[in-house]
C-alpha cells in the first residue's frame, strides 16, 4: 500500500486535492475529522471545559471549537500554553485512530492511503510517508477563500504561525502543488502527479509494510 502525505498552507487546498484523490480511489484519512471524534468523547469534554472554563461552552454545554480556536491560535505565551495543552490532550489518542485507520487499510488492500494531517512533520507521521505533497497558494487567494469559513487575514496568519513554515514543508515534500488556478487546472495536475504516484510505486518491491513502517511505538493498544 502507498501512503501518501498531504501537507500545506491553511486554505491552500489541501481538502481539494484530497477529495480528488479520493474519486480517484485512494482512501482518504482526514486527521481534523478524527481529532474532533476525539475531542467529541464526553471524557475529553470534561477535561478542556475544566481546563480552559466555561468560555469555550455553547448553549448545548459543549465545546465551542471557533471560542477554543480563538483560544489556542495567538502569538502570546498564554495562547501558546492553552495549544500545548490542547494537543497534548487531543494528540495522542488521535495517532492511535489514525494508526488504527492506516492498518485497516492496508490489510483490506488498499492501493493508496492519503494521511491529511496538519501537523505531519511535527508529528513524524512524515516517516511513515511513500510520498509527500504540499499543497500552497499565494497569500492573497488564500485570504480571500477563508472568507467562506468567517476568517479574517489576521485568523489565518495566526493559523500559520503555529505550523512549520511553508519554505520548510516544501523542502520536505516530494512535489509542491501551486493552487492558485482553476480547479480544472488544479484536478490537471493531480491526475499526472497520482499517474505518475502509481506507476512509481505498483513496481517497486522495496517499499515496506505499512505495519513496519510504522513501528510499534504507534500501533494501538488492545
Amino acid at each position: 500500500m502507498i501512503v501518501l502525505g498531504i501537507v500545506g498552507t491553511p486554505a491552500g487546498g489541501k481538502s481539494t486535492v484530497a477529495e480528488r484523490l479520493a474519486e480517484l480511489g485512494a482512501t482518504w484519512i482526514n486527521a481534523d475529522l478524527v481529532a474532533k471524534e476525539v475531542l467529541e468523547r464526553p471524557e475529553v469534554q470534561a477535561d478542556l471545559k475544566h481546563y480552559y472554563g466555561a468560555s469555550v461552552v455553547d448553549k448545548h454545554g459543549m465545546i465551542d471549537r471557533a471560542k477554543l480556536a480563538a483560544m489556542v491560535f495567538g502569538d502570546d505565551d498564554e495562547s501558546r500554553r492553552r495549544l500545548d495543552y490542547l494537543e497534548r490532550r487531543i494528540h495522542p489518542e488521535t495517532r492511535k485512530l489514525i494508526t488504527a485507520q492506516l492498518l485497516r487499510c492496508e490489510k483490506q488492500g488498499d492501493a493508496v492511503a492519503i494521511l491529511d494531517v496538519p501537523l505531519l512533520f511535527k508529528s513524524s507521521w512524515d516517516r511513515s510517508c511513500d510520498e509527500i505533497w504540499c499543497v500552497d497558494a499565494d497569500e492573497d487567494v488564500r485570504s480571500e477563500r477563508v472568507k467562506s469559513r468567517g476568517w479574517n487575514r489576521q485568523q489565518l496568519q495566526a493559523r500559520e504561525k503555529n505550523q512549520l513554515e511553508v519554505a520548510e514543508k516544501k523542502r520536505l515534500s516530494t512535489h509542491v502543488i501551486l493552487n492558485n488556478g482553476t480547479l480544472t487546472e488544479l484536478n490537471e495536475t493531480i491526475g499526472r502527479l497520482w499517474s505518475s504516484l502509481v506507476q512509481r510505486h505498483s513496481a517497486a518491491s522495496d517499499t515496506g509494510h505499512c505495519m513496519e513502517r510504522l513501528g510499534q511505538e504507534n500501533l494501538p493498544e488492545d
